[in-house]
């Protein structure tokens, strides 16, 4: 059977002009607005889910990244100018960068000691000395890029050659150009780091003459001259700043339990005292005596006699005065000493005073006075500003100087002062707010369209279909005003032609004249008292059972 287009498009044009006006236009922008449903869901649908392959390559990088993915047929897009590398589907992530880094790929801008692996002849120490601090660069750059704030690095290093004449010997030096990541900022301990970093990498290289700067120029290591700070180094500044910010969070935190957040500002001001005092006392003790050593020293005393004369005479005669003469014997003394050493106790102290010392103490303390409704039932009325009593401000201050440590010794002074603050215009506050709101029901509406869209088809499209293709309600009430006589009299009519169509040979009609005659008088009746009816009937009939 063949099918004739032209027919079937010209069958389908009759059946749209019989349509009623607002089904002629409902059905254009039914069909129109199902194909675009159709169209953007199934779009939806297949759209390929990506994820993130390299990012923050450089553009040879990527171009090789490209490339190799055009290779193998795998879908990809690139996204933040270039730098960044999506692939579909996500499951081959992570196969393809074992496959990239077995290749090589991406290579970076940071060549490290991968350059020495292919050696060539020929090459002069010059050409070696660059290569080795191009080496070191790269492999300082890597390391530096490790770090979480840090998005990108570059690093330049510069090694005199060496004199043998001490003052003419130069030391080298390396400044670090960081990139940091959106919101992200380094901390001081953090560039300390990255500057003894560099500094241990390379010989002969101190801190003092690494010089870091972020992308904007600006200086995070500079070294400040102790002349120029009168004497004092960033770390006694930096603990002066952390000692006057803690007692000022000390007070403001308590007085916001009292008066409210945001109503109290502390200002503290110390003068600390970094210099080293060392004091050293020596005390004896004259009753603590302790016998160390003992000393005893006896001389004896004696008589000496002098002979007599020696010879013959002497041997024959027993006479004294020849043995001994007269007068001849003298008398020695006998002296006895006697030392003894004692140990008196002894005590030595050595005091070394703390540096940081607190020796005054300045505080400045704002307070904010008290906000009234004018009326009860309008809270959101002009408020009206009430001040603090002088005893709500003198318990205030006795507060303070108990949370400070307050020394009338020392000097320190507390002040407390009440003063209006100035209110912030809270239009800004609704603007932002309210373009936060905006922003949220953007989110939420691009995540919705979908479902949205799924909801409309089922529960408008559907219908609007039903609603095309069921009699309306103007033809039900028309049919209810047709005689049942007609309906019965078309009916029979048309059994009547079926069986004189159909049949082989001719029978009367089963029709009863007078009683047809009789329904068309009726009818006729009934079209001259209500001819407003008889139109709509009409127009029934000739548009085939449609208005």
């Amino acid at each position: 059977m063949k099918f004739d287009i032209g027919a079937i498009f010209t069958q389908l044009v009759q059946l749209y002009v019989k349509l009623p006006l607002a089904q002629k236009i409902a059905l254009p922008l039914l069909v129109a607005g199902s194909m675009g449903v159709i169209v953007f869901v199934s779009n939806w649908a297949n759209r390929p889910d990506y994820a993130v392959l390299f990012s923050g390559m450089q553009e040879a990088d990527a171009a090789a990244v490209v490339e190799r993915l055009k290779d193998q047929r795998i879908g990809f897009r690139i996204r933040d100018d270039g730098r960044t590398v999506e692939v579909s589907p996500p499951e081959v992530v992570h196969e393809l960068r074992l496959e990239f880094a077995a290749a090589g790929i991406p290579k970076g801008k940071s060549a490290g000691f991968e350059i020495f692996d292919e050696s060539s002849l020929g090459q002069t120490g010059f050409v070696e000395m660059l290569k080795a601090i191009r080496a070191l660069q790269g492999e300082l750059e890597r390391t530096i890029r490790a770090i979480d704030a840090v998005r990108d690095v570059r690093i330049h290093i510069t090694k005199p050659k060496r004199s043998v004449f001490v003052k003419r010997d130069v030391l080298p030096t390396a400044s670090v150009l960081l990139r940091l990541k959106a919101g992200d900022n380094l901390t001081k301990s953090q560039v300390k780091g990255i500057a003894n970093l560099v500094s241990n990498s390379v010989e002969r290289l101190t801190p003092e003459n690494v010089t870091i700067i972020d992308s904007k120029g600006n200086i995070l290591n500079e070294q400040q001259d102790q002349e120029e700070m009168g004497g004092a180094d960033s770390t006694k500044l930096e603990y002066r700043a952390s000692i006057e910010s803690s007692y000022a969070r000390r007070i403001e935190s308590m007085l916001a339990e009292i008066l409210g957040p945001g109503r109290a500002v502390a200002r503290v001001t110390a003068e600390l005292d970094f210099s080293k005092h060392e004091k050293e006392e020596e005390a004896y003790d004259p009753g603590g005596q302790v016998v160390r050593s003992s000393r005893t020293v006896e001389e004896g005393a004696g008589t000496s006699a002098q002979g007599g004369i020696t010879g013959v005479v002497s041997n024959l005669t027993n006479e004294p005065s020849l043995l001994a003469p007269p007068n001849a014997g003298s008398g020695n003394n006998r002296r006895t000493e006697s030392l003894t050493n004692y140990e008196v106790s002894r005590a030595v102290s050595r005091t070394v005073s703390e540096t940081g010392t607190i020796e005054r103490l300045s505080v400045a303390v704002l307070v904010d006075g008290k906000y009234t409704a004018q009326t009860a039932a309008d809270q959101e009325a002009q408020k009206a500003y009430k001040p603090l009593t002088n005893e709500m401000l003198k318990k205030i201050e006795n507060l303070v100087k108990q949370s400070v440590g307050f020394d009338p010794t020392r000097g320190d002074v507390v002040t407390v002062e009440n003063i209006r603050f100035f209110e912030p215009d809270a239009s800004l506050e609704a603007v932002f707010a309210e373009a936060e709101s905006r922003e949220m029901i953007r989110d939420w509406a691009q995540t919705l369209a979908p479902y949205f869209l799924i909801l409309v088809l089922f529960f408008l499209v559907r219908p609007m279909i039903k609603f095309l293709v069921s009699p309306t309600e103007a033809e039900v009430d028309l049919s209810r005003l047709l005689p049942a006589g007609v309906e019965e009299l078309e009916a029979e009519l048309e059994a009547e032609r079926s069986r004189m169509s159909s049949a082989q040979e001719m029978l009367e009609p089963a029709v009863d004249i007078e009683e047809l005659e009789e329904l068309l008088s009726e009818n006729s009746r009934m079209v001259k008292e209500n001819p407003q009816q008889a139109a709509l009937l009409i127009r029934y009939w000739l548009n085939e059972g449609r208005l």
